[in-house]
């Protein structure tokens, strides 16, 4: 029994840190602030689940900083997405990842390779970092 907890709870663990890794796209700095993504399934287990785009934002100032940003993304050169304003603190020298802060974006998909066509974007529309 004892063993069966530890596995279990070791799995559970690795999953979670397994998560928050994959972050393979980056995009230049802005302002200290270093920004990366990864596409990937709602669930890690569901090929068939909706498809979302997962944001790390990493504060690599001596300062506090808030950031301001707006996504908006497009498929086919008609449908359009726009996540609206979104703000978020950041501590000096620390990052914001994926799901737990908020930094996650679903698409109207379920394939990962949506922005590999040509015909299929997403871009900041506004990305502002101000200290604090």
């Amino acid at each position: 029994m004892k063993r069966t907890l530890i596995f279990i709870t070791g799995l559970i663990i690795s999953m979670s840190v397994f998560s928050q890794f994959g972050y393979k796209y980056k995009l230049d700095p802005i302002d200290g602030v270093e920004i990366s993504y990864k596409i990937v399934h709602e669930k890690l287990f569901d090929k068939e689940s909706t498809v979302q785009l997962r944001f790390k934002f990493k504060n690599t100032n001596e300062d506090d900083v808030k950031i301001l940003f707006e996504i908006e993304y497009q498929f086919d050169l008609t449908k359009r997405y726009n996540s609206g304003e979104i703000e978020i603190d950041i501590p000096r020298k620390s990052a914001k990842t994926g799901k737990i802060h908020g930094l996650v974006f679903e698409i109207e998909s379920n394939d990962t390779k949506v922005f590999e066509s040509e015909n299929a974007n997403w871009e900041f529309i506004i990305f502002e970092v101000s200290k604090e």
